[in-house]
């Protein structure tokens, strides 16, 4: 029998490939078909996976020094919600946010939920999966619309298709971290 994982990232990696990849044929948000689909909430939503991924996220992220930690839900919502927490059990305040899809219809008619920012604020930006990048560039277009200064981000799996290319031209230098690529968690080659 193989040893347990003995690091949070090794834990994080065995709760993702055990209960977050699907190896199915299925139709991406970019609408193309895939073999596999990682479900990430299996794992985010979970008390123990989102422990995991809040402390890692944090660890990864603590660098660029964010004020605030937010993504377009609902991809981003387990994980940001994680970090924020994780952060305050260090003791440091992230406030979470989380970019609509569209703005609200009614009330002050926001793009953004969430103890936001001013102006200037630095932001980082998350999601669970990066697969054509086109979650994370409209949270981060978003984030710098209201004011925020985008100093990071960062993905659970990055699968490796060109997301992170289209990332990075509007990260403009901040810093993209993926916490696993597809291939760690075992996913089949494309």
């Amino acid at each position: 029998m193989p040893a347990a994982p003995s690091t949070p990232r090794e834990r994080l990696a065995s709760l993702l490939t055990d209960h977050a990849l699907i190896r199915e044929s299925v139709v991406l948000s970019s609408g193309r078909r895939s073999s596999y689909y990682f479900d990430a909430r299996q794992v985010l939503l979970d008390p123990e996976g989102a422990a995991l991924a809040g402390e890692l996220a944090f660890d990864a992220l603590a660098p660029a020094a964010p004020a605030a930690v937010g993504g377009l839900t609902l991809g981003a919502d387990p994980l940001v919600c994680a970090t924020s927490a994780h952060a305050w059990s260090r003791g440091v305040r992230w406030t979470g946010f989380f970019v609509r899809k569209e703005a609200k219809k009614h009330g002050l008619q926001q793009w953004i939920e969430g103890p936001f920012i001013e102006e200037g604020t630095p932001v980082a930006i998350v999601d669970d999966v990066l697969t054509s990048g086109g979650s994370l560039v409209t949270a981060v277009d978003m984030a710098r619309r209201a004011g925020g200064v985008v100093v990071a981000a960062l993905v659970v799996i990055d699968r490796g298709e060109g997301g992170r290319e289209r990332a990075e031209q509007v990260l403009e230098g901040a810093p993209l971290v993926a916490l696993f690529t597809a291939a760690d968690l075992g996913a089949p080659a494309s």
